[in-house]
């Protein structure tokens, strides 16, 4: 084993010692060249093998041995050289360096603590091969992984932007990445592809337009796919700060997304006037409470009354981002439905004073029906359940006279059950069948 030296003798020792496993191991090296070298690989591959490194650097070139040539740079941490030497290579059409894939398995290996080299030699792979390039950060090797993910996230944004998307997914999808700066990026970089696609495709675009309204993510083409792709992160990701995003979805466009940002915000009003008086959705508007419905929450329990007031008290066109020639009107019929079906997670009292005063009572006939009912049997089950407990509790106290009743009597002759002896003062325990026993028998 080769120890590190404790003496200055030691080290004089070590020294020659090395000097010699040099001379041998290049040798070796030397030898294999003439007779087999086939065997040159597998000794530079040795951890420990010592052989000297401009010796064999220059015997190796000579040969035109260019992979072993590699691993000696590789074993001796020489990696700018070896990053150099591929380089060259990967430019030309032949030979077994050639191309970028040796490159990126060198890049791959070398870990965080050599995260400058990585950067430095992985530019000229991202611009001639991106897709390729970016397996030096996302494939599945430990060394990769362990790489800082914002450094790696601004190199890509310096180097290769397009890549950047595809980047933050694969750390958020397949690494399960947390951090909400990673959920802010990827949300902001969709909403710009978006815009940018949007402007593409029509000039007015992003202008509010009711009659011709493509529900988001089905329009077609590369604008489509991002805008589900959007949706479907911005409704799934637990992870994004939606109060710093909601400033660049401003009013007037991108609805569907927007809505999502302020329910997730908590304000369910200005996000069910979206879906109820842009979109003139009311499936998604029913799903959405239904998503964001919590009894037991102070934010959530009456999104349901919150729809409600949208259908009957519309807000005003220029809150809601659309022009003002188009005034939103109540909708007294699907306020109605909700009410219909959904009386079980509405406020009564509240749903009543939101009603107009003119409505005919045969409209909300059935829903009082329902609400009646439902009151009818809440309390005949509070009834039952209170005669049950009474009943149990009368039974529990039964038992308790019962048990109280039994008594025992110590006199001076009574004596223990085990060891015979008068129980007289001691400590006792009594059995159901009235036997008595001191309590340490």
């Amino acid at each position: 084993a080769k120890e590190a030296p404790t003496t200055d003798e030691d080290k004089r020792a070590h020294e020659e010692i090395l000097h010699i496993w040099e001379v041998i191991d290049s040798t070796l090296l030397k030898c294999y060249l003439k007779i087999n070298d086939a065997l040159v690989g597998p000794l530079l591959r040795l951890k420990d093998n010592c052989c000297h490194l401009v010796e064999c650097e220059r015997v190796l070139q000579n040969a035109e041995k260019y992979d072993e040539l590699v691993q000696l740079y590789q074993n001796k941490e020489n990696h700018k050289k070896a990053l150099d030497l591929l380089l060259r290579h990967g430019q030309k059409s032949t030979g077994s360096l050639r191309g970028h894939e040796p490159t990126i398995r060198y890049l791959q290996h070398l870990g965080p603590k050599r995260l400058e080299l990585i950067f430095e030699y992985s530019k000229w792979i991202l611009r001639a091969k991106p897709e390729d390039g970016l397996r030096i950060f996302t494939d599945d090797i430990p060394e990769v992984e362990s790489l800082p993910r914002d450094k790696v996230l601004a190199h890509l944004e310096t180097v290769a932007k397009s890549l950047v998307i595809q980047y933050l997914e694969h750390i958020i999808v397949y690494c399960e990445d947390t951090n909400p700066v990673f959920h802010n990026r990827l949300i902001t970089l969709y909403r710009e592809k978006i815009e940018s696609l949007l402007l593409e495709h029509s000039e007015d675009a992003t202008e509010s337009s009711e009659a011709d309204h493509t529900p988001a993510g089905s329009e077609p083409g590369e604008l489509g796919r991002y805008r589900q792709r959007l949706l479907t992160f911005l409704d799934q990701s637990q992870h994004y700060q939606a109060a710093k995003l909601i400033v660049h979805f401003p009013i007037g466009k991108l609805f569907e997304e927007r809505a999502l940002l302020l329910g997730r915000m908590n304000r369910h009003e200005q996000a069910l006037a979206i879906y109820t008086h842009v979109l003139k959705d009311t499936k998604q508007a029913e799903e959405y409470c239904r998503k964001n419905y919590n009894r037991t929450s102070e934010h959530s329990k009456d999104v349901y009354l919150c729809l409600l007031r949208m259908y009957l008290q519309p807000p005003q066109a220029s809150s809601l981002g659309v022009s003002s020639d188009t005034i939103p009107q109540p909708n007294v019929t699907a306020a109605l439905e909700v009410l219909m079906e959904h009386y079980e997670h509405i406020d009564t009292a509240k749903a009543l004073e939101l009603l107009p005063a003119g409505i005919p009572i045969i409209e909300i006939h059935q829903f009082l029906c329902q609400v009646l009912s439902k009151q009818t049997v809440r309390r005949r089950n509070q009834q039952m359940l209170k005669s049950l407990l009474l009943s149990e509790l009368l039974e529990v106290q039964q038992q308790r006279i019962a048990v109280q009743s039994h008594h025992s009597v110590i006199t001076q002759e009574t004596s223990c059950g085990v060891c015979k002896k008068r129980i007289n003062q001691s400590a006792f325990a009594r059995y159901p069948d009235g036997t008595v026993e001191h309590y340490y028998c």
